[in-house]
């Protein structure tokens, strides 16, 4: 459940962005991903985090023809003070289509967890299809978010279900989130994307509704006001929104969502998209 490490280059991670969004799908209205591939617990302080870690493993697995990747998720954990975690306490879940075979992908992904993890990290990870998620395991993650669990329980309801899951560097204990992931993701109302394709790449851009559909697969959405009792309300198609420095979508009712609000000179580009702290609380 670590996540978030403080090392790294920002150069590295626009790289790694670019080489995603020329080899990963669009994420398509009304699909759905095959399969669930889900890490927890691979960082410590110096290292690079979870985040990049998931998405470093999502180009090796396009790479080497494993299989295709439609978008990467974090999803958040309980912060308590008897869980371990590095900074933020989050999981994340990457969703896959067409791979080559179940245990192929499982075993490629243990062996470079293995290979990339932190020294002190409790690396565990999760392969569940998305079609045979059992009711069990997304209640596993939605307590995740409520309760502190054992690692034990963990594997016991894996195993159960005939889930494959493994603890790969220390304690294994991040099984516990690799597992809750899996679960939330499978809700479709859960998170926002560590990665959906071009998204990143439209920062500080002007971009119609309905181009950031087309090229990002991302819905924009008027944020509601609970104040005001509003709910969330669909842009016009051909309404411009400005994209700001951090375009981050939020995975709700099974699509990728960027939340907008009424910019402050709608005359230029009527939406906007909302503060960073805003989206950083899914």
């Amino acid at each position: 459940m670590k996540q978030h490490g403080q090392g790294g280059k920002n150069g590295d991670k626009g790289e790694q962005w670019h080489a995603l969004d020329a080899a990963g799908c669009l994420w398509q209205q009304g699909g759905t991903a095959d399969w669930l591939l889900a890490i927890d617990d691979t960082d410590n302080l110096e290292s690079r985090g979870t985040g990049f870690r998931a998405r470093e493993l999502a180009l090796l697995l396009m790479r080497d023809g494993l299989a295709r990747v439609r978008g990467i998720t974090r999803h958040q954990l309980l912060v308590d003070p008897r869980i371990p975690y590095t900074s933020h306490n989050s999981s994340a879940c990457l969703a896959l289509e067409r791979i080559v075979a179940p245990e192929t992908v499982f075993d490629f992904a243990c062996e470079y967890l293995l290979r990339a993890s932190a020294d002190g990290s409790d690396a565990g990870v999760v392969l569940v299809g998305k079609n045979d998620m059992p009711a069990g395991i997304i209640e596993w993650g939605r307590s995740a978010q409520r309760i502190v669990l054992q690692q034990a329980d963990a594997l016991a309801l894996a195993a159960r279900h005939g889930i494959r899951i493994a603890g790969l560097t220390g304690t294994g204990g991040g099984v516990i989130g690799a597992l809750a992931a899996t679960g939330l993701h499978a809700t479709g109302n859960d998170g926002r994307f560590l990665w959906l394709k071009s998204l990143r790449s439209l920062a500080q851009q002007h971009r119609s509704a309905r181009e950031l559909l087309e090229t990002t697969g991302a819905i924009a959405m008027r944020h509601p006001n609970p104040d005001a009792g509003a709910a969330f309300e669909a842009v016009p198609a051909d309404d411009l929104i400005a994209l700001g420095n951090w375009p981050r979508a939020v995975f709700l009712h099974h699509q990728p969502v960027l939340f907008v609000e009424n910019n402050d000179e709608p005359e230029i580009c009527p939406w906007r998209v909302v503060d960073r702290e805003l989206i950083k609380r899914y």
